[in-house]
């Protein structure tokens, strides 16, 4: 008898719970997490050939697909620009990044698409989702404007913490910017965010997303989640039990790392078994000629890039046990992508003079610690970049063809994808998975720019062969820098590092980008450079009568930007 009031609650507690679940009608738009690593090299992850530790992500490719020639800008802002409008760019107002124009053209008039910021052409990814009933927010790096109409939570997002510019030191220190005269501008919603002392930039991060997706949860709504992480980029930071696991591991140096690295992409089937390309390493010296000191120094930076990378993976692995525990995994899909290739530059060096007067401590023991400021530099970012040539802020394969694929196994089986696709298509794939229609050309009583990208939905569920048609051409242009690629023909234009000339490429034997096949293939370079031409006026592309790209971009008198 002392059992039966146990019985009636339980009857009672069961009773309820069934209600409750009765009120509440199931769900069956996805969820959608949009992952975006800040300057990861395309060979940085373990299942793309990397010795660094990111078993979270490679479980991920292992259960998803792999999208093998996926591209984005060459660097930061214009990718986030397409990855929100679905467009080239030029059309949004970033053909050229906010820090040139500033550093370059502060007193000039710039050609309209050049701004630097979002412009108010576009309507975003964000903005649409919102519409039809997402929780919309972001976590880590906006980019794309800093005045108030610019910022996210007036573009989309409901919930927002964000560094407006284009990053910040990943600890909780002194100075928090990332060169001379540049601002580090925390925001929640708009409003100036304090950070805690225990800051660590992925953590925190992190946490903002499984406190946003934890509310979406709790009101049974879909969410787009924009994890905008700003790891790896410089400066190096990461905490002390990520550096040490890396002591020691590149001290080997460079050459030896990028051919590690080559041979487990042959035997991962990345490469093919006969791909006979050795490393490429431009314009910096052979390992065996540094000295003592520098080697050093140079590999306690690429432990501390490795430390960076190793603790993003495990962020990543928190969230994802977030929404496994809140019963949101299964109906998420994610797509994780770099917004460009490794950075290069030596900024350390670059700024030295600034460095010094901060008082940073880039002692060899310190690296990699709070109040360091240090980057890689070019060796070290073109072994990142495997097997592709270069690296950000360059139109070659190292600065645009980016790791990336998509987890979402309840309508995408998982393998690997060789078709080409790029950050355009992001927005139309995700527009297409939660059943919402682009508005076309006119959104909330403005003129917008419809999406040029093509959904990736109905290839990668099996419905159609491919992404874009053989004939579909794509175009970059960044700081009088351009490409132009057709099936595996690349079209490429690059005065600083080949000349100006011309170069034709076949990706398909040549990733590396090593043989100039233009001077046997006139034809094939001459119908290319066609197609340039018309990708160029159709994405208000400055270019001058030859059709080379036009720096900088200034309003000239004879200048007829067309029409948006």
């Amino acid at each position: 008898m002392k059992a039966l009031p146990k019985l009636i609650a339980a009857s009672i507690c069961f009773s309820l719970s069934l209600i409750a679940a009765a009120e509440t009608p199931p769900r069956h738009q996805p969820n959608i997490l949009l992952l975006v690593a800040d300057d990861l090299g395309y060979s940085d992850l373990g299942a793309m050939g990397s010795e660094i530790n990111t078993p979270n992500l490679d479980k991920l490719i292992a259960e998803g697909r792999l999208l093998l020639d996926f591209h984005s800008a060459p660097s930061c802002s214009p990718t986030r620009a397409m990855l929100m409008t679905g467009n080239d760019q030029h059309l949004s107002g970033i053909g050229m990044m906010v820090e040139t124009r500033d550093r370059m053209f502060a007193n000039q008039t710039i050609r309209p698409g050049y701004e630097g910021t979002l412009q108010g052409e576009a309507v975003t990814l964000a903005e649409l989702l919102r519409d039809a009933g997402y929780k919309t927010f972001i976590a880590g790096k906006w980019h794309l404007g800093k005045l108030p109409e610019q910022q996210p939570q007036n573009r989309g997002f409901e919930e927002s913490y964000v560094v407006l510019e284009g990053g910040a030191a990943n600890f909780k220190q002194t100075e928090m910017a990332i060169m001379p005269n540049y601002s580090a501008t925390f925001v929640h919603n708009g409003q100036p965010l304090s950070l805690p002392d225990t800051y660590y930039s992925t953590t925190y991060f992190t946490d903002r997303l499984i406190d946003a997706t934890r509310a979406a949860h709790q009101e049974n709504k879909p969410f787009f989640a924009f994890a905008a992480y700003t790891s790896p980029h410089w400066p190096l930071q990461a905490p002390d039990d990520y550096l040490k696991k890396y002591k020691g591991r590149y001290d080997q140096g460079y050459e030896v790392i990028a051919e590690e690295r080559l041979a487990k992409q042959k035997k991962l089937g990345l490469l093919p078994a006969d791909f006979e390309g050795k490393a490429v390493f431009e314009n910096v010296p052979a390992w065996n000629t540094l000295s003592d000191e520098e080697k050093r120094r140079s590999a306690r930076t690429m432990e501390a890039y490795a430390a960076m990378v190793d603790s993003l993976d495990h962020e990543i692995g928190r969230l994802l046990e977030h929404l496994k525990e809140t019963g949101e995994y299964d109906n998420t899909l994610i797509l994780f992508m770099s917004d460009n290739g490794p950075e290069a530059v030596s900024r350390e060096k670059a700024v030295s003079a600034w460095v010094e007067k901060q008082n940073f401590d880039n002692s060899l023991e310190n690296i990699g610690r709070p109040n360091s400021f240090v980057t890689y530099g070019p060796a070290w970012a073109q072994v990142s970049a495997q097997p592709g040539r270069r690296y950000k802020q360059t139109i070659f394969e190292g600065g645009i063809r980016v790791p990336a694929f998509v987890h979402f196994p309840a309508r995408i089986a998982k393998g690997v994808s060789r078709e080409f696709a790029s950050a355009r298509d992001v927005m139309p794939t995700f527009l297409e998975l939660a059943g919402v229609e682009h508005p076309g050309i006119r959104y909330q009583n403005r003129a917008v720019v419809p999406p040029q990208g093509s959904s990736m939905l109905p290839y990668l569920s099996g419905v159609e062969p491919r992404i874009h048609g053989s004939s579909r051409a794509m175009g970059w242009e960044q700081d009088g820098s351009a490409a132009l690629r057709r099936g595996n023909l690349k079209l490429v234009y690059a005065p600083k590092a080949t000349g100006k000339q011309w170069r034709l490429y076949d990706l398909s034997v040549d990733p590396s980008e090593q043989n100039d096949l233009a001077p046997q293939r006139p034809d094939q370079v001459k119908d290319l450079l066609m197609d340039w031409r018309q990708y160029a006026q159709s994405n208000n592309i400055s270019v001058d009568k030859h059709g080379v790209p036009h720096f900088p971009a200034l309003v000239r008198s004879a200048d007829k930007a067309p029409a948006l």
